[in-house]
């Protein structure tokens, strides 16, 4: 397995975002880290609260059930902005090739 099949959005191509496709990447990759510590936290709080670790009353398993949720919430959002500046990229690659095919015409 080479190291290009683990980056985001690697079927993009630019010639003048490549700071900007390197920035996508980057928010990418902690959105899926985000979520995937938000799993890994919900099913430790999950285990431990039916193991009975987690303490007698309910306002743990509370408060790790919302940080679970604020993990993978923070992970979906910047998923989605990296989606967004890939989204750009993908315009502004698009129209510089409608402008160069209209140019040699």
């Amino acid at each position: 397995m080479t190291l290009s099949r683990l980056l985001p959005y690697r079927d993009l191509q630019t010639r003048h975002l490549r700071l900007l496709l390197a920035t996508a990447r980057a928010i990418a990759w902690i959105g899926i880290l985000l979520i995937a510590a938000g799993i890994a936290w919900g099913i430790t709080t999950l285990w431990l609260h039916l193991k009975g670790d987690a303490g007698a009353t309910g306002a743990y398993a509370m408060m790790a059930m919302s940080s679970v949720v604020g993990l993978i919430g923070y992970g979906l959002l910047a998923l989605a902005l990296s989606g967004a500046l890939a989204a750009l990229i993908g315009i502004e690659e698009s129209q510089r090739k409608r402008a160069e095919r209209e140019g040699n015409s």
